[in-house]
């Protein structure tokens, strides 16, 4: 391990939910918890190790941190994935008590807003994939599309323009989080039109990991296509303009993960600009890059402290960056926090993803920062089940700074 990165001395880790049934969130970029910090959302199973079919439904429920960690069941839902769930998310701006998460009726997917408590529920006309700060508006995209991928994709409804290369009338779609209305916002005809590249011609092409920018005026995301007969599908990294749906390339390579720093600057993993992403160009190495999208420039960040990819997201202030990474030597997944003050890293813990979990079934960290930043909450397989666990981080770290 190399010496920028320190192992914490005594890290509570506190298991929250209980098997056998699995228990899981989701995605990394999503909150967890509640406005209050005592209730976070979750998803129970039945299965483990499978593919979701669309007859295997998500119990969506409630742990209460401050009762034994109760949990309370609250929606169902037939609409998730291993990797993202249900799009879960908190909408306090709408109600303390307010969730949305992705379902189905008969014949689309969509997505609810239910209030928990009072048990009132309203139908948004298309299902979300990421939600502004300022919680007015939601980002859609066709999930079925996304079944090339099946630990994202969602099971059940046809794609609508199956064996179309890139239609002209799909793509990503703005939603209105109080009248429910949808409007498409850019195509993939003109995601594909910009930069295009030869083989994006005769490949399925589907956009995916929509964020949006602090100020809402931009949502960042991966274009990705899979060229028919090819070992792998291929990535570049654009930029959304919310007011007037334009679209740039601000990475042309392979992008994994990323998070924004601020309204002008995202960190994300990706190889090099200047390899460009074929399938001879599999083992090029990845690292971290900080982009500043006023001036274009890229600098890489924790060359020799950071795994080549993982996970990110900046904490409540933006000093520390947090992230996972892959498994490594003996199946463990390690759990760092970034401090780009000092260029150093410290390791919150370590975790067992057993062999069974891998591939479309794996079972990532997903590691989410609380409101406040101090916890942190993971979704991990390491005592044999998909259960999720809360961190307590703030001490480790402030005996980390005052050590250095």
């Amino acid at each position: 391990m190399p010496a920028q990165i320190q192992t914490a001395r005594s890290v509570k880790v506190r298991r929250v939910t209980t098997g056998p049934a699995s228990h899981f969130f989701g995605y990394y970029d999503m909150p967890s918890w509640d406005i209050s910090g005592r209730y976070l959302l979750t998803q129970r199973v039945n299965l483990d190790v499978e593919i979701p079919s669309a007859d295997d439904p998500a119990t969506i429920g409630t742990i209460d941190l401050a009762d034994n960690c109760r949990f309370r069941p609250v929606a169902s839902t037939r609409t998730w994935s291993w990797q993202q769930g249900a799009m879960l998310h908190w909408l306090p701006e709408h109600g303390p008590t307010t969730i949305v998460f992705n379902d189905s009726d008969s014949h689309r997917y969509v997505a609810r807003v239910t209030d928990i408590e009072s048990g009132s529920s309203r139908i948004l006309e298309r299902p979300i994939a990421a939600v502004s700060h300022d919680q007015r508006r939601a980002l859609s995209l066709n999930f079925a599309r996304l079944r090339v991928r099946p630990e994202v994709g969602y099971p059940g409804l046809p794609d609508p323009w199956e064996g179309v290369d890139h239609p002209n009338d799909d793509g990503i779609y703005l939603v209105d989080l109080h009248t429910g209305a949808a409007e498409l916002k850019v195509s993939l005809d003109q995601i594909a039109s910009v930069r295009p590249h030869p083989s994006m011609h005769g490949a399925v092409n589907w956009v995916n990991h929509l964020i949006f920018s602090p100020d809402d005026t931009h949502a960042m995301f991966v274009h990705r296509w899979w060229p028919p007969g090819a070992p792998r599908f291929r990535t570049r990294f654009m930029l959304l303009r919310i007011n007037d749906g334009s679209v740039q390339e601000i990475w042309p390579t392979r992008a994994s993960h990323m998070c924004w720093r601020s309204p002008t600057e995202i960190l994300f993993s990706a190889i090099p600009a200047d390899v460009p992403d074929s399938p001879e160009s599999r083992s090029a190495p990845m690292g971290f890059w900080l982009l500043d999208l006023t001036t274009g420039a890229a600098r890489a960040v924790g060359p020799n402290v950071l795994p080549p990819d993982g996970h990110c997201s900046y904490s409540p202030g933006g000093r520390y960056v947090l992230m996972d990474t892959q498994p490594e030597s003996g199946g463990l997944r390690r759990l760092l926090v970034y401090d780009e003050d000092s260029d150093r890293a410290l390791e919150l813990g370590r975790f067992h993803s057993p062999p069974r979990y891998a591939g479309p079934v794996r079972c990532d960290l997903h590691p989410r920062w609380s409101r406040d930043g101090r916890q942190v909450c993971i979704d991990s397989v390491h005592e044999g089940t998909r259960q999720m666990y809360v961190i307590d981080a703030a001490e480790a770290l402030n005996d980390w700074i005052e050590e250095a």
